[in-house]
């Protein structure tokens, strides 16, 4: 389910059957630039996707962009990603961080939080066919990897 104010409480009724949090993190440089839009939509568009697909079972967490700069400490990032998952898994059994982000992904993970790291966003531009075939080729991966989490719980 997305987080849509209006259907909170449909939210309520269904949390019973929602276990599953996915929270999309998109990493970028500073600059504000072409790249940066397009890693923030491919990400949306990709966990968007696979909510649909499991629509009743996964909740969409709003998305996390972090800037980092030259000078960042990314150690700030990580802790406030493990805190958000940390708060929220005491409402969903399983969390998930989908990041665009190699390093992210890994500092995670050895803080014991499941992450997956989503593709390179393609070249094609994003209302063509070949996009979309790419987007849900991803998102399909994601499904995957929710099936796995249940199936070993």
């Amino acid at each position: 389910m997305r987080w849509k104010a209006e259907d909170m409480e449909q939210i309520i009724a269904m949390q019973e059957y929602v276990d599953t949090l996915l929270y999309p993190v998109c990493v970028s440089g500073e600059e504000w630039d072409e790249s940066w839009i397009k890693n923030q939509f491919w990400l949306e568009r990709v966990c968007g996707y696979a909510e649909r697909q499991l629509t009743g079972r996964l909740f969409l967490f709003q998305p996390l962009c972090v800037a980092l700069t030259k000078e960042a400490d990314e150690e700030i990032s990580y802790m406030f990603i493990q805190q958000n998952i940390q708060a929220l898994s005491r409402r969903f059994t399983h969390c998930i961080v989908v990041t665009n982000d190699n390093t992210v992904s890994i500092e995670l993970t050895k803080k014991g939080i499941e992450t997956y790291l989503v593709s390179d966003p393609p070249e094609e531009k994003a209302d063509t066919k070949a996009f979309l075939e790419k987007a849900l080729s991803e998102s399909n991966r994601i499904v995957k990897r929710c099936i796995a989490l249940w199936q070993n719980n």
